[in-house]
């Protein structure tokens, strides 16, 4: 995935926080995706105007995280679930 795309979440898509992480909805499909801490920085920052490489910086500083390989693969993966169910 280009590190200069920049992923927009799907607006039908509801966010409900929780008391450990969040879970996102599609009232469409009935499909649910469960967020840990950072899925809810990640999903919070799909704006259409955030780039990849940001949400990398922003990931490394929230959790104080250095090794920017890992922080991209998992993004990638991530996104990649989201696109795939249409949550992005």
């Amino acid at each position: 995935m280009p590190s200069n795309d920049n992923p927009k979440a799907n607006s039908k898509i509801v966010f409900r926080e929780e008391s450990e992480g969040a879970l996102l909805f599609d009232p469409d499909t009935g499909m649910v995706k469960v967020l840990n801490d950072t899925g809810k920085l990640i999903w919070a920052n799909l704006d259409g105007k955030t780039s990849q490489d940001s949400l990398v910086e922003k990931i490394k500083k929230a959790f104080d995280i250095s090794d920017e390989k890992k922080i991209r693969e998992d993004l990638d993966k991530f996104l990649v679930d989201l696109r795939k169910m249409k949550f992005v």
